[in-house]
């Protein structure tokens, strides 16, 4: 059955810095798709890492700050929606003004989920 489900309402979960809520995820039933609400403050880092098996895409809603793939930084603002093929390293930090993103990963990671990818 289809349910309604409120970003700022999932469980929260630990990877880096910033504030993250699980929303779709496995734990509640998905199996093929998850879906993260991430809150950074002011010069927050995701840290890097891959997903072996998933592909990942987040949407910049608020702020802005760089996607980091390696010694490769790229800036990212509001509106712009990153997609990271399987396998390819990634993370960000928020730029001086925080950040606000959705991500989502398919199929699910569930090292991420687990606390074994988080780095901080």
């Amino acid at each position: 059955m289809a349910k309604i489900l409120k970003l700022k309402e999932g469980r929260e979960f630990r990877m880096g810095e910033g504030y993250t809520t699980k929303v779709v995820y496995p734990g509640m039933g998905a199996k093929n798709i998850t879906l993260n609400y991430i809150t950074f403050g002011p010069g927050q880092e995701f840290p890097q890492h891959e997903h072996g098996e998933s592909e990942d895409v987040f949407v910049i809603l608020e702020g802005s700050g760089v996607l980091k793939q390696g010694e490769l930084e790229l800036p990212i603002e509001a509106g712009d929606v990153v997609y990271v093929p399987a396998g390819e390293i990634h993370g960000t930090i928020a730029g001086p003004n925080g950040m606000v993103c959705i991500s989502c990963q398919a199929p699910p990671d569930t090292k991420l989920y687990s606390g074994e990818r988080d780095k901080a």
